[in-house]
């Protein structure tokens, strides 16, 4: 499954690839990610929205948060994934349910786990 280009950007600032204070120019994270600028554009929109972004005239920045903020901003995200994961449930075709149980089973595999009793 192929990750979009919010997922990737949140991803790099989560792992310290762009720090508080870089600047982020939507034509470089396009080469970079070699994706089209404009879901990096949407990507970027969506992270200042989330104030994982503030804005400097024209640029946007890589924001410093505090603990509380960081905090404040996972438990927001953690609740939202969850939602969108229930309403992607309740309307997924019998085809993408047969693919998601097929990468749970190679998952598995891949970690050694045992499956009893399962289907």
């Amino acid at each position: 499954m192929q990750k979009d280009a919010y997922t990737l950007l949140m991803e790099a600032i989560e792992a310290g690839v762009y720090k508080p204070g870089d600047r982020l120019v939507e034509s470089e994270l396009a080469e970079r990610l070699g994706v089209s600028r404009t879901p990096v554009r949407e990507a970027l929109q969506r992270l200042e929205t989330q104030s994982m972004l503030t804005r400097d005239g024209r640029s946007l920045i890589v924001a410093s948060l505090d603990h509380n903020q960081l905090s404040e901003l996972y438990t927001v995200r953690t609740e939202l994934e969850g939602l969108a994961a229930r309403l992607a449930a309740r309307h997924a075709t019998p085809e993408e349910v047969r693919v998601l149980k097929s990468m749970v089973a190679e998952e598995r595999v891949r970690v050694g786990a045992v499956e009893v009793g399962e289907e």
